[in-house]
């Protein structure tokens, strides 16, 4: 035994089990402890030729061209994506401790686009402001006080009028630049000349109204400005509304002057003219004057000003986010799954507080109205709509209010990404924003604005964390739309998809949110109850889809907890659901091919991966909930086992595999997915797959091999299906790329195999299956071959290709491929043992050759 020892050693420098201990273990779970380390470490390959391609034809594989095994990924790499993997925003949460759950993502919910900058799009609101308004309805308005933008008090004395230089200006009284505006008094078109001539009268009065001029003035000057308010130049209105908020107004004078900077702010062309003065800094003072109850109009006009002038990027982003929703799906998965799974490419994700950007137009809007206190004014709105509404309904210009404040803040987060300070400012807003939703149940439109600024600001991890303090209080919000009576709008669907986007978001990154919203027996009550009447109905269009999508995360991202996954499988129809969304999805999948409908399969798998995870022993509570996932694992077994079968899609068999690794955990499940035809299913995506591209899915289907393999029943059919052979041709190619995961894992389906002395006696008798793994896995144990001496180096000091292959050999980390190697030799070598004393037991059962006896290193040398 002295060779065997001697290849063993490095494996020993490794905590060991009990013996005594890993003997009470059933047979399925004696690799399970190791599958669960070396998930840790499992990584993706870039397919190379291997020698042991020559074999496909055996089992009548075929080869796909230069495709094969791939070389080990370099440590920084391994790091990089490891850490995408275990997504470090998780709130210092270790996914590790959550067992074999992962987490799910979603593209960003639809938002429907207008083709133009209105006030309220499509929505009917009783009783709202028009988008398109004229100001010539002031005409007829009687003052109340000298201060209202109509009167024409005081007189003008009789002055000489000062020429178009503007160098007289600043040396002519006030009354004469009044009488010089009243010259222009009902201009609409005008030429590039008059407009810089009326500009220059008005920046003039503009700095004396700074430098506070005698109050007697105030209603003379607004008399004289009344008479532009039609005029078609955007320079001419801003610059009549400047003057107008620099002399302080309030009521219908705030009113006009907010609805002049809209009128410009409306059409895009207009934006650069913002940037050129203060116009956006008055604009807020005059509001901190207002209040949304009293004046609710001005913050009408002003609040829908601020979200045109910073929402124009908002497309962008969008389109940005949606593009890469595919590779977000799968950026949270856990490590520690309970069968082979693989990371997802590292994502190209670059934080933009690493590469700092210049600011775009509206960055640089958004950040003005934020240095001048925009949004702490927005919050204190917001919390005088909340109390109002707290008492008594809110209806008409005040609901309104609300509906353009949340947009407008909406508008804000979309670009704040750079700015700190504005951050923080929205994450205070969040509490607020809840109770804005709440306020505005039964209006859907506003509440759908409101509940879309809070999805938005999800997405920020600061904001999250205020959020998911509410997370059970948020899904309330579901209740209304389960008393809907069936009727299903496309609005009241944009409400659900944004609940499940936010709430997928908290409790992606939370831990207790997950705990919360589990523990309500409400929100909980709703959540199921959405579930099931959308279920109930075919969908009619994409927004239908989107929210059962994002309704289906929350599920899956809830149950990455191990009480509320455990919990959620004995919940009532829960599990009914599920398994009706595999099925539905995946016939019309075969029917016709949508990104939707994958989406949902997607999201369904991903829900359905985390809660079987929890179901690996039958449910000590009885009896089962009507629908439950632990009533349903009979019809689910059988139901993965069909989809598998009728799937093309690579992708998906990936994520089916991963489900199946987990619920074949369970003895019964893997009774009912073996007698739907699972191991020939299984054995058909390895032979597929054995020298194919997809290395994902060739580990994920091992692992469901090493569960359906603890039990005796399925080892002889498994033998009938060649599947000795196969694994002893995927040991060899894994073994050749040094892969010493996927080495792993083949050896604890062999392991399984071989507990069963009949399909070991059988192997040692009819084939050389065994002698060949054995030759293998003696030739790899072997630390000399891995670590070759220092001479073979003597001559290479001056070849340039060496030294390249130096180069690339120092980014690999030692010890994570000694971590590799080392958990492979404890499983190879229990194995070696294993096929050593199965010969054993067959040479005891012969005449013995008495030059063999007692020489086991010989005999270990011939294996």
């Amino acid at each position: 035994m002295s060779l065997l020892l001697r290849r063993r050693s490095r494996s020993e420098t490794r905590p060991q089990a009990n013996p005594a201990e890993m003997a009470k273990q059933p047979a399925d779970s004696d690799k399970s402890d190791r599958q669960q380390q070396l998930a840790k470490h499992h990584q993706m390959r870039h397919h190379q030729p291997h020698a042991s391609e020559q074999s496909l034809n055996k089992l009548g594989l075929v080869s796909s061209g230069t495709s094969g095994m791939g070389r080990r990924k370099t440590s920084a790499e391994l790091i990089s994506e490891a850490k995408m993997f275990l997504g470090e925003s998780v709130n210092a949460v270790p996914l590790l401790a959550t067992g074999g759950a992962r987490l799910v993502s979603t593209r960003r919910p639809i938002t429907p686009r207008e083709s133009g900058r209105v006030l309220y799009g499509k929505v009917a609101l009783a009783g709202r402001p028009p988008s398109a308004f004229s100001m010539r309805y002031l005409q007829n308005e009687k003052p109340s006080t000298p201060r209202q933008l109509p009167a024409l008090s005081g007189s003008v004395s009789a002055t000489p009028m000062p020429t178009r230089n503007g160098a007289l200006l600043c040396q002519s009284s006030t009354e004469t630049l009044i009488e010089l505006l009243k010259q222009h008094s009902g201009l609409k078109d005008c030429s590039d000349e008059t407009v810089q001539h009326i500009n220059a009268i008005l920046q003039e009065l503009y700095t004396r109204v700074r430098k506070q001029e005698r109050n007697y003035k105030r209603g003379f000057i607004l008399g004289g400005l009344y008479g532009l308010v039609e005029c078609t130049s955007p320079r001419v209105l801003l610059a009549v509304a400047r003057v107008v908020l620099a002399l302080r107004v309030t009521g219908s004078n705030l009113t006009g002057a907010c609805k002049l900077i809209f009128k410009v702010a409306r059409h895009e062309q207009h934006d650069a003219l913002f940037h050129e003065h203060d116009v956006l800094e008055l604009l807020i003072d005059g509001l901190g004057h207002a209040s949304p109850l009293d004046e609710p109009e001005a913050c009408i006009y002003a609040y829908g000003c601020i979200r045109f002038l910073t929402a124009s990027s908002a497309q962008e982003r969008d389109d940005a986010l949606n593009r890469n929703w595919i590779g977000l799906e799968t950026s949270g998965e856990s490590q520690s799954l309970p069968i082979p799974a693989l990371m997802p490419p590292a994502l190209s994700a670059i934080s933009t507080s690493l590469c700092p950007r210049k600011l775009t137009g509206q960055q640089t809007l958004v950040s003005r109205l934020a240095r001048h206190g925009a949004v702490e004014l927005m919050i204190l709105h917001l919390q005088m709509l909340n109390e109002a509404g707290a008492t008594k309904r809110l209806q008409g210009p005040p609901l309104h209010t609300l509906y353009q404040l949340s947009a407008a803040m909406r508008a804000l987060a979309d670009v704040s990404q750079q700015q700190q300070r504005l951050q923080l400012q929205l994450q205070l807003a969040c509490p607020h924003l809840i109770r804005a939703a709440e306020v505005s149940m039964g209006e859907l439109e506003v509440q759908a604005n409101v509940v879309r600024t809070l999805s938005v600001l999800s997405e920020d991890s600061d904001c999250c964390e205020t959020l998911h303090n509410y997370a059970a209080r948020i899904g309330l919000l579901l209740g209304p739309s389960c008393a809907g009576g069936g009727q299903w709008s496309e609005r009241l669907l944009a409400v659900l998809s944004r609940l499940g986007y936010m709430l997928g978001n908290i409790l992606a990154k939370h831990e207790s949110a997950r705990i919360q919203y589990f523990h309500n027996d409400v929100a909980m009550e709703y959540l199921l109850n959405v579930l099931e009447q959308l279920n109930e109905r075919s969908p009619s269009s994409v927004a239908h889809l989107d929210a059962q999508i994002k309704l289906i995360r929350v599920v899956a991202n809830m149950s990455v907890n191990p009480e509320v996954g455990a919990g959620l499988g004995n919940v009532r129809s829960l599990g009914a659901v599920l398994l009706q969304l595999l099925s539905k999805t995946s016939e019309e999948l075969t029917k016709k091919k949508s990104p939707e409908q994958q989406e949902l399969l997607h999201a369904t798998l991903g829900a359905l991966h985390n809660l079987c995870f929890y179901q690996d022993k039958q449910a000590a509570v009885q009896p089962l909930a009507e629908g439950s996932l632990q009533s349903l694992i009979d019809d689910l077994s059988a139901s993965l086992a069909k989809v598998l079968g009728n799937c093309q899609t690579s992708v998906t068999k990936v994520e089916l595999a991963r489900v199946l690794g987990n619920l074949t955990r369970n003895e019964q499940a893997r009774r009912c997915f073996c007698a739907a035809g699972g191991l020939p299913l299984m054995v058909q995506q390895l032979t597929k797959q054995a020298a194919g591209q997809d290395y994902e899915l060739r580990t994920c289907a091992i692992g469901v091999l090493v569960n359906l393999l603890g039990d005796g029943e399925q080892r002889g059919p498994f033998l009938q299906l060649r599947g000795a052979e196969l694994l002893s041709l995927l040991l060899r190619g894994s073994l050749e790329q040094e892969d010493w995961f996927l080495a792993n894992i083949v050896c604890q389906a062999l392991w399984n195999l071989l507990i069963d002395g009949h399909c070991a006696a059988n192997l040692c008798q009819s084939s050389n299956i065994l002698d060949e793994v054995s030759d293998l896995l003696a030739d790899y144990l072997d630390e000399d071959r891995l670590s070759p001496g220092d001479d073979d180096n003597d001559n290479d000091e001056d070849d340039p290709e060496r030294e390249a292959e130096d180069l690339d050999a120092s980014d690999t980390d030692p010890e994570a491929h000694d971590a590799l190697w080392e958990d492979f030799a404890l499983v190879a070598t229990d194995l070696l043992e294993r096929i050593q004393n199965n010969f054993d037991r067959q040479q005891q059962s012969l005449p013995q050759n008495a030059d063999n006896e007692d020489d086991n290193d010989v005999f270990i040398e011939e294996m």
